[in-house]
């Protein structure tokens, strides 16, 4: 797995690298130009998705008159008819609810990378290979104050603030029998600094037991995500449906989210979390200016009304099914040959006799039908005469 996100974490590292080097090694100001730069880069992203939140917000009318159809039932039926309905004519117009999910999908791995590169500052900003890191374990654990302390190779970012601190103390050359590392890191100024103001170490995990500034990033971090999703939400499109169950969801979204984020800031290194708060700035100030640039389209109560006698149009001028409304005459309630009107449309010549029409057999058919019904109401009428004779003959015998 690791050598997946490898194809992303080595070159995200490599460009926070260059930031850092840029900006005299201060981390928190790389994350900062790192954090702008992946903005722009969505950018295009964040247009098309604007697009799309203009696109949908123009047929809202038409949504809207769909739902007004069927009232305000609540049945599962119902509700499912209406959702089938609404992307019928999503489809008819060619828009795709999904396609603004792209950039949501796209930052999910960009967070994920940003992780490894923040605990692995040693592999991915320093660029020390894994073994020349295990080596680097191994004359830590040899130094009297880190004795029998346990590090990991996977995350280095507590084995990084180790190295720093006996570089201060002891100087570069305690570590000058680990091979590779004096190519890469020949003093202190080349580990990356994850100090703000000599006070907040961003390398450091929040935490309650050590009360401090660094608690702060969790707070601003949950107030960042809170307003920003309250601003982006009255900046965005919100489509149509339901107003009290979409303000229960948004209300509870509105905070589950920002207290998972203050949960993952007690988890993770606080140069996460300040990614974090930067991210949800940038995001707010973009989206300002794309609500700006490309306004979502508003309506009046007459684009509504002309919505909904559009989709009652279309509804009466929409052609049945053959059998939708089709009454047949009792005449024919047996005959495919007939349509509803009682018309003959079996032939082209607009009902013309069957007899006439029919071959010699089939005509012949017909005939011994006939002569079998007239049989068989003679039999009846000779049964009829001869009970009748039967009775007489009886009551002459009295």
């Amino acid at each position: 797995m690791n050598g997946i996100m490898d194809i992303i974490n080595i070159p995200m590292g490599y460009v926070i690298r260059i930031c850092n080097s840029l900006l005299g090694n201060q981390y928190i100001l790389a994350l900062l130009v790192f954090a702008v730069i992946v903005e722009l880069l969505m950018l295009p992203l964040s247009i098309k998705r604007q697009k799309n939140s203009i696109k949908q917000a123009r047929l809202r009318p038409k949504e809207l008159a769909i739902r007004k159809k069927y009232g305000n039932s609540k049945d599962p039926q119902t509700q499912q008819k209406i959702q089938q309905d609404i992307q019928a004519m999503y489809q008819k117009e060619g828009f795709n609810p999904m396609s603004g999910c792209l950039p949501l999908l796209i930052q999910f791995p960009v967070i994920i990378a940003l992780y490894n590169i923040v605990i692995n500052p040693l592999r991915y900003i320093c660029g020390l290979s894994t073994g020349t890191i295990n080596s680097l374990i191994t004359a830590v654990n040899a130094h009297p104050d880190y004795a029998g302390t346990t590090f990991v190779a996977e995350r280095n970012i507590d084995l990084m603030g180790a190295v720093r601190r006996i570089m201060e103390t002891d100087g570069p050359g305690f570590f000058a029998g680990v091979e590779g590392f004096a190519e890469k890191i020949g003093s202190v100024a080349d580990l990356p600094n994850l100090t703000v103001f000599g006070a907040i170490d961003l390398a450091a995990t929040p935490s309650f037991k050590e009360f401090g500034w660094l608690l702060l990033v969790p707070l601003i971090t949950f107030l960042s995500y809170f307003f920003s999703m309250k601003i982006n939400r009255k900046l965005m499109y919100q489509p149509a449906g339901n107003d009290a169950a979409m303000g229960c969801s948004n209300k509870m979204m509105d905070l589950m989210m920002p207290l998972m984020s203050v949960f993952i800031s007690f988890t993770v290194p606080a140069a996460l979390g300040v990614y974090w708060i930067i991210k949800c700035v940038l995001g707010v100030g973009i989206q300002a200016i794309l609500s700006k640039a490309m306004p979502i389209p508003s309506f009046t109560d007459e684009d509504y009304k002309a919505a909904e006698k559009a989709y009652e149009a279309t509804q009466k001028n929409k052609p049945r099914t053959a059998s939708a409304g089709k009454v047949r005459s009792l005449h024919h309630i047996d005959d495919e040959d007939y349509d509803e009107k009682g018309n003959y449309i079996g032939d082209p010549t607009g009902g013309v006799k069957r007899e006439e029409k029919t071959s010699d057999g089939a005509a012949a058919a017909e005939t011994g039908k006939e002569n079998s019904l007239l049989g068989h109401v003679s039999m009846k009428e000779e049964a009829k005469h001869e009970k009748k004779t039967k009775k007489k003959n009886k009551k002459d015998d009295q």
